[in-house]
């Protein structure tokens, strides 16, 4: 049996969505699904076959419609953190009335128990100091979304969930990547969507197939309930999970495959022809590949997109949540580099990239000693440029 388990992680559960849209995709199936905290939310949602209403909620989550109108809708962090442990010592933590509200409001008690689908979730007791690992036999219909709050109870940040006199918190006390549990309930397989955040996280006592997925890029702070930040987050899990699948290639930055291809032929052959117009000799261009430890062709293949498209990307502010190709990639770098280069940035890539322009060769010699990854980027630039 295949089985997808969904770590916890706060806000960063958004991911998680973009993950199954991909899935989806792939017409992947499940006959199990383990969740901790925002992993046992989603896994309710995709136990019950509703995507879309997944969807609307992670699109729409605001810190109003989780702790209510007297919370602050500050998205800076350290007034986040300051507000919840006010909280915590005035009050125990932050209430989540409105988000218990808006788990029963989306669960459809009739789908989630009647869909093939098994389902497990985490959380813990602090009353008998006790993991509490339930499977969807094991939950009352009437107590369902308590036990799924339960597990996604955030102590100290948010209040501990009372069920029958007895005090939950965060299944992440226990384990944040329940696939223990997934084998427990009989899993031979498991798809792991592994959100790495804070939480205890078990080895799995049996070994089964696994593939797991994380976040190649930095996804927004736990704490952070923003909508902007939850589409972003969604479409890294859907360009993570198509790469993992061999659907899409790069690694912060989300190619079609075979387009890496194009980019170390436009960028090798002019790599070697610049440095032998820098470098009089064979010597002194194996000195300097050296240097960058890069001494043969096909490592300077594999670091490429990592030392420089990935990195010129950021440098220059390209959207990491969109899929290119060469040459679409290109032109959103041509677009920025004019940009700066029409508001004279100082800027070190720049520089090389006009000394390149006006032949200085010498003087490029000089310093590429101190800044030698500049100038490749330089040279990425110059390929793409002229």
């Amino acid at each position: 049996m295949k089985a997808l388990v969904l770590s916890g992680g706060g806000s960063k559960g958004s991911y998680q969505i973009g993950v199954w849209k991909a899935l989806k995709k792939l017409h992947i199936k499940f006959d199990i699904v383990t969740g901790t905290s925002s992993g046992a939310i989603n896994g309710v949602l995709i136990t019950q076959n509703s995507y879309f209403k997944a969807l609307r909620i992670w699109k729409k989550l605001s810190y109003k419609n989780i702790f209510g109108d007297e919370f602050t809708n500050s998205n800076e962090i350290k007034t986040l953190y300051k507000t919840f442990a006010k909280n915590f010592i005035s009050d125990g933590g932050t209430e989540v009335n409105e988000l218990h509200e808006l788990i029963k409001a989306n669960i459809n008690i009739n789908r989630f128990y009647k869909s093939k689908i098994n389902y497990g979730l985490v959380t813990y007791n602090l009353t008998t100091m006790k993991p509490i690992q339930l499977e969807k036999k094991d939950i009352p219909k009437d107590q369902l979304s308590e036990y799924i709050l339960a597990s996604a109870s955030c102590f100290p940040a948010f209040k501990k969930m009372n069920i029958e006199g007895n005090d939950y918190i965060d299944g992440g006390y226990y384990d944040n990547i329940p696939i223990n549990l997934a084998i427990n309930m009989g899993a031979d397989e498991a798809i792991v969507v592994d959100l790495s955040s804070i939480g205890l996280k078990k080895k799995p006592k049996k070994k089964i197939k696994t593939i797991t997925i994380k976040p190649n890029n930095q996804l927004s702070n736990f704490l952070l309930f923003d909508k902007e930040a939850s589409k972003k987050n969604m479409k890294y899990g859907y360009n993570d999970t198509l790469k993992v699948f061999n659907k899409l290639e790069g690694n912060k930055y989300t190619f079609k495959l075979n387009e890496i291809k194009k980019f170390e032929d436009l960028y090798l052959e002019n790599y070697k022809k610049i440095l032998y117009r820098i470098f009089d000799t064979k010597e002194q261009v194996e000195k300097f590949n050296r240097l960058i430890k890069i001494e043969t062709k096909e490592k300077l293949k594999r670091e490429l997109v990592n030392l420089i498209i990935e990195d010129i990307g950021y440098k220059y502010n390209i959207d990491d949540t969109k899929i290119y190709t060469c040459y679409s990639f290109n032109n959103e770098l041509i677009k920025k580099v004019v940009k700066d280069l029409r508001k004279e940035k100082d800027d070190s890539i720049l520089y090389f990239y006009k000394l390149l322009q006006d032949e200085e060769y010498r003087t490029i010699k000089k310093e590429a000693i101190i800044r030698p990854f500049d100038l490749l980027r330089a040279i990425y630039i110059y390929s793409v440029m002229e």
